[in-house]
């Protein structure tokens, strides 16, 4: 099994910065509930961008310093998100905008009757993958590493010097 690697523009965050790490992806929207003369609810939605927290801890203080917060940056995430695959075909089509480094691509999961998943093979042809088909199998999934164009907030860290743990987090919004 390979190391992720959290990569934020040109910066990436060295290992021993990121011993334990959290990543969350939180919805941004401009969508609200109105209501009509009757009382029915309507939905009204103008736009659609997530909200990328990230932070960790390790030996080492991570680099964010290094990091431009005045420009945009492409930020390559380390936990995968997953797409269910048609039943039928076991194929599910993937942003364009994903990892494809080493060690980043994107992997199949076929789930069991029993509740159970395993790891199943997936092939590519431009964005979408197929999974491998898994003798049992009552569902697909596929999981993919996003990656995002951002805006950094300015990241913040700590550190515990009697516990030599260096501490950091991230907040981005993809652009």
């Amino acid at each position: 099994m390979s190391v992720k690697i959290l990569k934020v523009g040109a910066v990436s965050l060295p290992v021993l910065a990121c011993l334990e790490l959290t990543q969350s992806y939180a919805p941004l929207g401009g969508d609200t509930i109105l209501r009509s003369g009757r009382g029915t609810a309507l939905h009204q939605q103008s736009w659609r961008k997530v909200r990328i927290t990230t932070s960790g801890s390790g030996w080492i203080p991570a680099w964010l310093d290094a990091v431009d917060t005045t420009q945009a940056q492409t930020l390559g995430c380390i936990m995968p998100r997953l797409l269910p695959a048609d039943g039928i075909t076991r194929q599910a089509t993937l942003p364009a905008t994903r990892r494809s480094d080493a060690g980043h691509t994107p992997y199949g999961l076929a789930f069991l009757a029993d509740g159970s998943a395993q790891l199943a093979g997936a092939s590519l042809a431009g964005n979408v993958a197929t999974v491998a088909a898994v003798a049992g199998a009552v569902a697909y999934a596929v999981g993919y590493y996003p990656q995002y164009t951002v805006r950094v907030l300015r990241p913040t860290d700590s550190g515990d010097r009697a516990g030599a743990q260096a501490r950091w987090e991230l907040v981005c919004e993809e652009v």
